[in-house]
């Protein structure tokens, strides 16, 4: 019932995007470490942005290899695998196998910090396991420190997804915490624990790669066991709570660049940048895809819900 009223409070267009995905609202929706202003930058501050990326980019190093993000169904599968790796919402490929078999490699969806509305394995969870509520997106925010919700993740998520086939995860919403904890003491205790997940994910499939989503602050910490990096909105975002599209403010994106090149050169972790831009917008995501490739990072340019292929990549 929690689940059911959850997704009634956001709306026929939340219901319809989210079973267009085939209610995979992942990854599109974190960008949170900095507050956002929600400011266009205007013209001149485009410009100045568009120049420096050009001159930052004349010393980066090359970019990593290219990782699609496929959250919709059905999944084109043979469009996928002539991409290195693809993560996907496993609920809507099934079986890795047959991408595997092309030489793709595919990681499947995973959100370590909330439980989503729609997933059925999260429904019957108790509220005692959460800190707060994403009103945004129709979640619950995890309490990582309590070992029930610790163990729904290795045990009821991750361990069938192996058990499937796949050799990749990728974890979302690992800072979600924060939204729901303002006592710095609990908001140690918390990344504490969320270093420990991953410990415990790594011993529990020591031959898995991870991929993170974030999770800048702990990057000391899990560098060594993980295998990359991914952020969303360097230069083009959505904005969920205002429903559209906007550029990155200029604050936010030097900010974010400073944390993926310190992934990329302290941390030697191959660095992935998801932006987005609307699907009929064809030449700025492929604009936006060269600025993020310039810069020495693998990019991934699309529609929000991540569910189509962005002509670019053809």
């Amino acid at each position: 019932m929690e689940c059911e009223q959850t997704v009634k409070m956001f709306g026929d267009e939340h219901r319809f995007l989210a079973c267009r995905s085939h209610l995979g609202l992942a990854s599109q929706r974190r960008h949170r470490e900095r507050p956002d202003h929600g400011v266009r930058p205007g013209l001149v501050a485009r410009v100045i942005s568009f120049a420096s990326t050009f001159l930052l980019g004349a010393t980066a190093m090359p970019a990593t290899a290219q990782t699609a993000f496929f959250y919709g169904t059905p999944v084109p599968q043979a469009s996928l695998s002539r991409f290195p790796s693809v993560v996907v919402e496993a609920d809507s490929l099934g079986s890795p196998t047959a991408m595997q078999e092309n030489g793709c490699e595919v990681f499947a969806y995973v959100s370590v910090g909330e439980a989503e509305g729609w997933r059925p394995s999260a429904c019957g969870l108790p509220q005692a396991l959460f800190i707060g509520q994403n009103e945004e997106w129709g979640s619950r925010i995890a309490d990582l420190t309590q070992a029930p919700w610790q163990d729904y993740l290795l045990r009821q998520r991750m361990a069938p997804l192996w058990a499937a086939g796949y050799r990749g995860f990728f974890l979302d919403t690992l800072d979600s915490h924060r939204r729901a904890t303002t006592n710095p003491d609990e908001a140690a205790r918390q990344t504490r624990a969320l270093i420990a997940l991953i410990q415990a994910m790594r011993a529990r499939f020591p031959d898995a790669k991870l991929l993170l989503n974030r999770g800048f602050d702990i990057l000391a910490a899990v560098a060594p066991i993980v295998d990359g990096v991914v952020a969303e909105s360097l230069f083009e975002r959505w904005d969920q709570a205002a429903r559209e599209y906007m550029p990155v403010p200029d604050a936010d994106r030097l900010w974010l660049l400073a944390r993926l090149r310190e992934a990329r050169d302290t941390y030697r972790l191959p660095v992935t940048v998801i932006d987005y831009v609307p699907s009929d917008k064809p030449a700025l995501a492929r604009e936006t895809a060269q600025r993020i490739r310039a810069l020495g990072f693998a990019a991934w340019v699309a529609n929000p819900g991540l569910d189509t292929l962005p002509e670019w990549t053809f």
